[in-house]
């Protein structure tokens, strides 16, 4: 990086994913620098606090209000730090585990059904059954077709319902249509309305909390007795207790 880029401009454009990514970053550099030997006094530390509660403030994200006065002495600083930085990486991780969590593929394709969504779309698929049976159609395409309805018709039943036994079984109806003179074109409209339920349905992704309303990660209420504290430079490992 020359001396005029600006690091911030290459962080992710959500606020909290950015500052994980930062915090990733910054403690990247300080591992490096305790490696290589080339941190004097505890400057790097400090200025690893420092970048993430400005980042912190500027984006009002209140990740590290209980951090932002870090003591002047080394001592205290010492201690300090070793619960700053253990707050940082849980917080970090956390904001990382949310938005893999919300990014998943198949997460666009899970919805989510109240009770008047449910019994419409399961009278809408009992339609489709009984039409199916009337048709005159390849006994094996008709019990693929029901098989791909009851895969859906089970997923309806859940609170977190899976789309795509239904996108299977339309596409397939679409297909034996065409190889029986469009007997299946009556079903068309019953297989829209579904779609239509489908469509303004809450998807899963949205219905999940955003991480702004979920409860905040508190600060460590107490630091280790000093005499507990890991002694010369700064451990690597994060402790084993972390509450996940």
């Amino acid at each position: 990086m020359t001396e005029f880029e600006n690091e911030y401009l290459e962080l992710p454009d959500d606020p909290e994913e950015a500052f994980a990514v930062l915090q990733l970053h910054k403690f990247k550099k300080l591992e490096e620098a305790w490696e290589d030997n080339r941190n004097g006094g505890l400057y790097m530390e400090r200025q690893y606090v420092d970048h993430l509660t400005a980042f912190d403030e500027v984006h009002g994200l209140g990740l590290l209000v209980a951090f932002r006065n870090p003591p002047i002495s080394d001592n205290e600083f010492s201690n300090f730090f070793q619960d700053f930085r253990r707050h940082a990486e849980i917080t970090s991780q956390k904001i990382l585990m949310e938005a893999a969590r919300r990014q998943k593929v198949n997460a666009e394709n899970i919805i989510v059904l109240d009770a008047t969504a449910r019994q419409t779309i399961h009278t809408l698929i009992a339609a489709i059954r009984e039409r199916l049976a009337e048709m005159v159609l390849p006994e094996d395409l008709r019990q693929s077709l029901f098989n791909k309805l009851h895969t859906f018709a089970t997923e309806v039943d859940r609170t977190r319902t899976r789309t795509e036994a239904f996108f299977a079984f339309a596409v397939q109806a679409a297909r034996t249509g065409k190889q029986v003179n469009d007997e299946l074109k009556p079903l068309q409209q019953t297989i829209d309305r579904i779609f239509d339920w489908i469509e303004k349905s809450k998807k899963l992704k949205d219905a999940l909390p955003p991480w702004g309303e979920r409860k905040q990660i508190e600060p460590p209420k107490k630091g280790l007795p000093s005499s507990h504290k890991p002694s010369g430079g700064f451990s690597r490992d994060l402790e084993d207790d972390i509450p996940f």
